[in-house]
């Protein structure tokens, strides 16, 4: 397998690259309290309500579901106002899961979540699995896509849903770029670039079968589906 290219992505205007947390974690308060107001006022980003409309479409009603860098959380109440019966999430920053119980519970869905704070393939084995695990950017920040894919899938029952950057010549310039001004400004986080054979080789030797949704200049979209056993 070959290794993966190594950019950082730059931001998005719409959001933020990644919110999973991933080590070193930036995130503050302030920054959840804005990803939260912008949700509220604007809804899911465009990506996210791609994968978010493929999941429903594939039926929710009294699904489980487990987001991994889930932010703010507007994967899990988009779901559960689907139909969705419960959900949970994993996130490095501790600011995000406080923001997302709070919403949380303030739509009512307080008994019907929860979150837990760290490293998600640290964790993946003490996590209960789930019918729907989603990725929503977050496989760009991880820097061992296999350790993370493969975590996803033993935790998914039915479907993992990723939304990921294209590997394509201007993420490659744009990400080198921004690594150089990353080691100028001495900011440790880095994003990672995979190429699409290589994170649907993982899947399929999980055993899931992807299909795309959709794709932007930056992102792509992709739903996996466990294949049944042979």
């Amino acid at each position: 397998m070959s290794a993966p290219i190594t950019v950082r992505i730059a931001p998005m205007p719409e959001r933020r690259p990644c919110d999973c947390g991933c080590t070193p974690n930036t995130f503050s308060d302030r920054d959840a309290a804005d990803d939260l107001k912008r949700y509220l006022e604007k809804g899911p980003d465009k990506t996210t309500r791609a994968l978010v409309d493929a999941i429903v479409a594939e039926g929710v009603e009294g699904t489980s579901v487990l987001d991994v860098g889930g932010g703010i959380g507007a994967i899990q109440l988009e779901l559960l106002a689907a139909g969705a019966a419960r959900a949970q999430a994993v996130d490095a920053s501790e600011a995000y899961i406080e923001t997302a119980r709070a919403e949380a519970e303030r739509r009512g869905y307080g008994n019907r979540t929860n979150g837990r704070i760290g490293n998600f393939v640290e964790l993946a084995t003490s996590i209960e699995p789930a019918d729907v695990v989603t990725l929503d950017r977050v496989v760009c920040c991880y820097p061992d896509v296999d350790a993370l894919l493969g975590a996803a899938a033993d935790r998914a029952t039915r479907i993992v849903g990723l939304v990921y950057p294209r590997d394509i010549w201007w993420n490659r310039v744009v990400g080198r770029v921004m690594n150089a001004l990353g080691w100028l400004t001495r900011d440790p986080t880095r994003w990672y670039l995979y190429r699409a054979e290589q994170v649907d080789g993982i899947m399929r030797r999980a055993g899931f079968a992807g299909r795309q949704i959709t794709r932007d200049w930056v992102w792509q979209v992709v739903l996996y589906r466990r294949e049944a056993a042979a």
